[in-house]
C-alpha cells in the first residue's frame, strides 16, 4: 500500500504505521490463552466421562425384581443392603405377580421387606445369588397379610 505525504510516495511500513490500534501483545492475552486451555480440557474430560458411562463402562449395575404377592392387600416393597441402606421398589399388588425394572443392585445380601401402611409383614434376607437363581422372584406368602386382612384392612 502507498500513501502521498507532501507529494513524494512512500510505503505505509516507512512512515511507521501500523494497521494494529494497540499492543499486539497485551498482558491479559497469556491469561486469556491459559483459560481457554483450560476449559478446553475440562471440557474434553467431561465429554469422555459421559461417553464412557454412555457406552456403558462403569457405574451401578440394575436389575428386574419381580414379587409374586400371594397376599389380599397391596404392599410396598423395599429392599435393603448390608449396611440398611433402603432402596424403595414400590407397590406389588395383591394376588399378582408385580415387576420392577430398573432396580439398583444392593450388592452380595438383599433383605427384602414388605410393609403395609407402615407396618412389616414379612422380611427376607437373600444371597444375590439365590436371587439370581430364581429369576430374581421373591414370594410372599398369603399369611403374611392374613393377620391385616382379618382385622379389617384392605
Amino acid at each position: 500500500m502507498l500513501e502521498v505525504r507532501l507529494g513524494v510516495l512512500s510505503p505505509w511500513w516507512r512512515l511507521g504505521m501500523t494497521a494494529r490500534l494497540d499492543d499486539p501483545m497485551s498482558a491479559a492475552d497469556p491469561v486469556l490463552r491459559g483459560m481457554v486451555g483450560v476449559t478446553l480440557a475440562i471440557t474434553l474430560v467431561g465429554m469422555l466421562v459421559l461417553i464412557r458411562t454412555a457406552v456403558g463402562g462403569g457405574g451401578v449395575d440394575h436389575v428386574t425384581v419381580q414379587i409374586n404377592n400371594q397376599g389380599g392387600l397391596a404392599v410396598q416393597v423395599d429392599a435393603l443392603d448390608a449396611s440398611g441402606d433402603r432402596v424403595g421398589l414400590g407397590h406389588a399388588e395383591p394376588r399378582a405377580l408385580t415387576t420392577f425394572q430398573e432396580i439398583p443392585d444392593v450388592g452380595s445380601r438383599w433383605t427384602l421387606v414388605a410393609s403395609y401402611g407402615g407396618q412389616e409383614v414379612q422380611r427376607q434376607t437373600l444371597a444375590r445369588t439365590a436371587l439370581a437363581a430364581a429369576n430374581w422372584t421373591v414370594t410372599i406368602p398369603a399369611s403374611a397379610t392374613r393377620p391385616l386382612e382379618r382385622a379389617g384392612f384392605q
